[in-house]
């Protein structure tokens, strides 16, 4: 077997947490190396002793082959796990342009769609489409927090799986990734995006929980969820007849003092949030598709204000 070269970057809770598990599992295999972009006092102390990843009631050190500072600096990859934040990803991709080759392959693990379709139209390489099913965290410098314990990736294309496919597939099981390469996997992503963007956007203009959205505006949630659909439809996504009833159901299903990343994002007053792939997104595709998505745009016009001085 030629030697495999991975690359991971974004150092946050996913891929700290898939780069810790594979840094850790093949650190005496020197067929497979594995290589992170991480920069600063994070980078430098992955350097020194690694990345701890603390999952339920074990942990575990990945030390990788390599941690660099820039996406210049990884060279050729085989393999690349893009794991960071929507907002980064047109400058990323510049980046990326400068190594990738037409063999390379890329899997996007980034909420909602839209990073998928910018590197499938601008980057000369291998995409694949990609989410994952987990709860994380960057605990403190060097370390991955993940307290349930539970994780998947799920990842493919719809036109077919193919040997390089079910090759990473092996490769992420091995590391102890719970992962399933599909050709549903339009369905598989479309389906938690509906989810994850209806409730993001609810929980950030109502400032709440998920349980207060689902018992105090079960109509306004309803909304949110049946535009997306419709988007996700016009795109010719396979989704049930009942995708309406599946994700409320699901939503229903949290926790009832939950939230949503976006909302802890505007509670802290950040600067920089996912508004523009959890809502921004939809009406840009409503437009192109004439689709009326009155919903997302009425509160994204709101949260798109309150951005960086919320609630004041």
């Amino acid at each position: 077997m030629s030697k495999i070269n991975i690359g991971i970057i974004g150092l946050g809770g996913v891929g700290g947490f898939y780069g810790g598990l594979l840094a850790h599992h093949f650190e005496q295999e020197p067929q497979v190396t594995i290589h992170f972009v991480a920069r600063g006092v994070h980078g430098e102390q992955i350097k020194k002793h690694g990345l701890t990843v603390l999952s339920k009631d074990h942990s575990v050190v990945g030390k990788p082959t390599r941690v660099v500072e820039r996406v210049q600096d990884l060279g050729k990859m085989d393999f690349i796990l893009l794991c960071t934040k929507e907002y980064d990803l047109d400058e990323v991709i510049v980046d990326l342009k400068t190594i990738v080759a037409k063999n390379t392959v890329i899997l996007p693990l980034l909420n909602g769609v839209e990073a998928f379709e910018k590197l499938d139209r601008e980057v000369e390489a291998e995409i694949w489409q990609g989410c994952t099913y987990m709860v994380s965290r960057l605990k403190e410098t060097g370390v991955i927090d993940n307290p349930s314990g539970r994780q998947k990736i799920v990842f493919g294309r719809t036109e077919k799986i193919t040997p390089l496919m079910l090759q990473m597939n092996h490769l992420l099981q091995a590391a102890g990734i719970n992962s399933i390469c599909t050709q549903e996997i339009a369905t598989e992503v479309w389906e938690k995006y509906i989810l994850v963007s209806s409730s993001a956007v609810a929980t950030a203009f109502y400032n709440c929980s998920f349980g207060v959205v689902m018992r105090d505006y079960p109509a306004i949630i309803h909304a949110l969820v049946t535009e997306a659909s419709a988007i996700a439809k016009a795109k010719d996504v396979n989704l049930t007849e009942d995708i309406v009833e599946v994700v409320m159901q699901r939503l229903a299903a949290i926790p009832f003092d939950s939230t949503t990343s976006m909302h802890s994002d505007f509670i802290s007053n950040k600067s920089q949030t996912e508004l523009e792939v959890m809502a921004g997104y939809f009406i840009r595709e409503g437009e192109r598709l004439q689709i009326k998505v009155h919903t997302y745009q009425k509160m994204y016009g709101v949260l798109k204000e309150q951005q960086g001085h919320y609630g004041r």
